[in-house]
């Protein structure tokens, strides 16, 4: 099959877009945000049927893996069944697959077809089955094919199946109507703009009164359980390092070459530009701009009559396709140093300058050869840190220990005496051979003389499993053992509170009818300001969510004080409420979009729970036990 859909693409334009394809078929095939195949073959053992769909263990299995991967890693141990069920990970694994089973079935009923072309176009404009450099891998799609347990023809049959089962789901969407008054309303109140004047008083900065011995030791007494020790503890690890393993592989020249022809095609680096630009909304500004700016004064002539920022003017490296399509001819034309004549786009109109500029290069195999070699080098080490796990766990469950494990299986293994969890020995000094954070979260999660589940080490070059052996518990630190700590805690807690009472003076005086330029320069604080915003897309990257909150809550000319993190406090007086956008067809047009897209994942919920009732589905709960 895999074979077919490749002569069907003989053309370049068709080869490239197949490079892009295929690991979203297996990872991910549906809009339920399920992140692996639906197969079609029957399976020996399922864990549940939805009509005439069955869902096997092997698909929820690998599913429920990918969605309790983060928990995993932030734990550095993985869960059990009975421990995600707890946490509701089975629960929304087996809800995805049988929504998505739901609407199969739906589908098959309804007749809905898709043609052999449409499954083809289908694989070929999916993003899928990229290796480390973002490109297709045959070895790849084979190697994830087999290992979920399916054939190529049952994985394009998966895809005619989602196929059928869009159709119906873009039917639904296409047919829902927003009212004109749902839109108008909902424009308004979403599409109003908000701009600020604000003011930042820093915490360090803050003048404060050195506290007295008697202040301190109070401060300690009242904030004890801040002032613990760290806890200390002792492991074994063993390491099998793909790394070391790759050491004692070999790949021959006809294997880097097999990866050099599957890549040569897309291992071409595009022209480039490194491009500053000015950009504004009216063609007589941008006139005005390009008679007065030059090279020497592109930057300065941007901030001063654009009103642009340094991130606004430097747009570093692009490629054809990261700029408009109505900027690309003219941009790439010009020459390192040239500056362009005004040029409009759906954005605006631009004045750009050529910083540098890179030619269209081809990469040849010398260039990649070394390259390619270690990185097959490392998947073969990988391969055979994955067949030593089965004997890892053997000799483990036979009672082996880690020293006896490291000796018969040629593993290093790693000793820890009385570390933190940032792998730091009591003695300050750093256990250089325990910095893989991973391992640290699995051993400050384990219990006592427990073996560890076996986990993935950082980068994921191998895999790792550890014993602890002693846990020194965290105690309570004296006052003279912690005196310097609590000295700068206090001291920090007396210039924050010192911040926040002056925030509150600043708001007085403003309210009291001062203005808040007279007041900024009292306190010596510079006023600034930000963009109009709107509450659907808020300037964030400037502006804590919580003061924005206050800010739409608030009215013309209030002040709202809110903490940026533990170092910042910012005071805000609302200078501005628009409503141009809500008069803006093209935005309109957007957020009735987001209107639809919202309503429409409502109505197939509402959908998926009417075929609940249609669709006879039973659960083997003891197939889902035994999966672990």
């Amino acid at each position: 099959m895999l074979t077919t859909l490749r002569n069907s693409s003989k053309n370049s334009i068709l080869k490239i877009i197949f490079g892009t394809l295929l690991t979203i078929l297996i990872i991910s095939f549906g809009m339920w945000g399920t992140e692996d195949l639906v197969g079609v073959t029957q399976k020996q053992s399922t864990v549940a049927t939805v009509g005439k769909i069955d869902v096997s263990a092997q698909e929820f299995y690998s599913l429920y893996s990918r969605q309790t991967e983060e928990i995993r890693k932030l734990l550095g141990s993985s869960l059990d069944i009975k421990k995600s069920r707890e946490f509701g990970y089975v629960d929304r694994a087996l809800s995805s697959l049988i929504n998505r089973a739901l609407f199969n079935n739906e589908a098959l009923q309804l007749g809905l077809s898709v043609s052999d072309i449409n499954v083809r176009d289908k694989i070929l404009r999916d993003d899928a089955f990229k290796d480390d450099l973002g490109q297709f891998s045959e070895l790849v799609f084979r190697q994830l094919i087999s290992e979920s347990g399916y054939t190529e023809d049952s994985y394009v049959e998966g895809t005619r199946q989602d196929l059928a089962r869009e159709q119906m789901v873009e039917t639904i969407s296409t047919s829902l109507i927003i009212p004109n008054i749902m839109k108008n309303s909902l424009s308004k109140y979403n599409l109003e703009e908000r701009t600020v004047d604000y003011l930042t008083i820093m915490v360090e900065e803050e003048e404060f009164a050195k506290p007295s011995n008697e202040k301190i030791r109070k401060y300690y007494e009242e904030n004890k359980s801040d002032f613990m020790s760290k806890e200390f503890r002792s492991a074994e690890t063993l390491l099998l390092d793909a790394k070391e393993y790759a050491k004692k592989s070999t790949v021959t020249d006809e294997e880097i070459k097999l990866l050099y022809e599957e890549r040569k095609e897309l291992l071409v680096e595009p022209a480039q530009k490194y491009l500053h630009q000015i950009i504004v909304d009216s063609k007589s500004d941008v006139e005005s701009i390009r008679k007065k700016v030059n090279f020497n004064n592109f930057t300065s002539t941007a901030k001063t009559m654009a009103n642009l920022t340094e991130d606004d003017i430097d747009l570093g490296w692009n490629t054809k396709n990261d700029l408009p399509d109505e900027i690309i001819e003219a941009t790439f034309s010009l020459k390192k140093g040239e500056i362009s004549k005004p040029i409009e786009s759906s954005f605006g109109w631009h004045i750009l300058k050529i910083i540098d500029s890179k030619e269209r290069k081809e990469v040849s195999y010398e260039e990649v050869k070394k390259q390619f070699e270690n990185e097959l080098l490392l998947e073969k080490g990988k391969e055979a840190v994955f067949d030593l796990q089965d004997e890892l766990e053997d000799l483990l469950a036979s009672g082996n220990t880690f020293a006896e494990i490291s000796k018969i299986l040629e593993v290093k293994m790693i000793v820890a005496n009385k570390i933190d969890n940032e792998g730091i020995k009591q003695n300050k000094q750093v256990n250089n051979e325990f910095q893989d954070e991973r391992i640290l979260r699995t051993i400050f999660n384990q219990k006592i003389n427990e073996e560890g589940n076996i986990i993935d080490i950082d980068k994921d070059e191998g895999l790792a499993i550890s014993l602890v052996t002693d846990i020194i518990k965290p105690r309570q630190l004296t006052l003279d053992e912690s005196k310097e700590l609590v000295r700068k805690k206090l001291i920090f807690d007396l210039k924050l509170k010192n911040a926040q009472d002056k925030a509150e003076k600043i708001k007085n005086e403003i309210s009291n009818g001062k203005s808040f330029k007279d007041v900024a320069n009292k306190y010596k604080l510079e006023i600034k300001g930000v963009k109009p915003f709107t509450r659907v897309l808020p300037d964030s990257s400037e502006l804590p969510i919580p003061l924005i909150s206050k800010i739409f809550d608030s009215n013309l000319g209030d002040i709202n004080i809110e903490k940026r993190g533990n170092s910042e406090i910012i005071i805000a007086k609302n200078a501005e409420i628009l409503n141009n956008l809500s008069n803006d067809e093209k935005e309109i047009k957007e957020f009735t979009k987001k209107i639809k897209d919202d309503l429409t994942i409502d109505l197939l919920a509402q959908f998926s729970e009417a075929l609940r009732k249609k669709y006879k589905i039973t659960i083997n709960d003891d197939v889902i036990d035994q999966l672990n």
